[in-house]
């Protein structure tokens, strides 16, 4: 994915017994840790930036990630029910999984990733939960989607990338079709998307998302919801007008001009 723009907090050291500058060797292609100046670690998978690993789970150093836990707090809010049940497609080292975990203390996630040798890296590394608070499984986004039974989920996170795109299979009408099918009546999907000028992959994404749901909002930098500029757009889908009340007040004090707009296409 595109280089997401992280917050300044500090962290102990990380994942001391992984060397730093060295790409690692895992199913999918290489890993790399990269110390951070504020005591973060980046990840890089294939040599781009796919997750940080920071010692505090309340922090989140990736701009999208806090725009998904944004969204996700102010759907969340809504709720009477607060034990519910994430799937996330693109698991890699599970930064948002741990942080939703840690937040919502009465929800419970599963994480899919087609590279377990990630995600067996990150269990090593850092203090994620265990099953059955957060399951992480071997497995393609669109088979684990097509494999639930339908209304058995309450949120769907997609954050999957191949180098820094979205995989067609997951971002067509088949993989919206299904998040819909699977989800609980109030549920809801975040999907961080990758956008660049002149690339019509993410408004074909955002079509799909829109056709499936009857509608969308968007997150994002303004200039990169105006596709202007590369970056990341975080795709909100089953949002209320009570959700999109609170995502714009977190817009308005977000630490980058942050915008959020229905109906991106």
């Amino acid at each position: 994915m595109p280089k997401a723009h992280k917050s300044r907090s500090g962290g102990a050291k990380l994942a001391p017994d992984t060397p730093r500058g060295t790409p690692l060797p895992i199913a999918s292609g290489t890993l790399e840790l990269i110390d951070e100046a504020d005591g973060s670690v980046t990840v890089y998978v294939n040599g781009v930036p796919s997750s940080s690993l920071n010692s505090d789970p309340d922090v989140l150093d990736f701009e999208y990630m806090r725009h998904e836990a944004a969204a996700i707090k102010a759907w969340d809010a809504t709720r009477s029910d607060h034990a519910w049940l994430a799937l996330h497609v693109g698991a890699a080292a599970c930064t948002l999984p741990r942080h939703l975990a840690h937040v919502h203390q009465s929800s419970r996630h599963i994480a899919v990733d087609i590279d377990l040798a990630l995600a067996e890296y990150a269990r090593r590394w850092w203090d994620l939960p265990r099953a059955p608070r957060l399951r992480i499984r071997e497995e393609d986004g669109l088979v684990a989607l097509s494999r639930r039974e339908a209304a058995t989920l309450d949120l769907v996170v997609r954050d999957a990338f191949a180098g820094d795109t979205t995989p067609t299979h997951l971002a067509g009408a088949s993989w919206w079709g299904h998040a819909k099918r699977v989800l609980r009546p109030g549920g809801l999907v975040v999907a961080n998307v990758a956008v660049r000028p002149q690339d019509r992959s993410s408004w074909d994404d955002a079509t799909a998302a829109a056709s499936a749901f009857g509608g969308l909002l968007a997150i994002g930098e303004h200039a990169v919801l105006k596709r202007k500029r590369r970056g990341n757009v975080v795709l909100v889908t089953g949002a209320d007008d009570q959700v999109m009340s609170a995502l714009k007040r977190y817009a308005a004090s977000a630490p980058l001009p942050t915008g959020v707009v229905a109906n991106w296409t």
